[in-house]
């Protein structure tokens, strides 16, 4: 499972790159750069992110 999200937050980094590096709106452009730098820490964590804890 951490390997899926891993590639997940990969494939999407990657995805927000190309959108930021084709879009014409400056504040566009921005949003996905932000997205992208997100999904890559996201990445970038991997089996560091603790799992969330189910109460119930």
């Amino acid at each position: 499972m951490v390997e899926e999200n891993r590639t997940y937050f990969a494939r999407r980094a990657a995805e927000e790159q190309s959108r930021a590096e084709q879009a014409t709106d400056p504040h566009a452009a921005e949003a996905h750069r932000k997205l992208q730098r997100a999904y890559v820490e996201r990445a970038s964590v991997g089996n560091r992110w603790p799992e969330p804890e189910i109460v119930g």
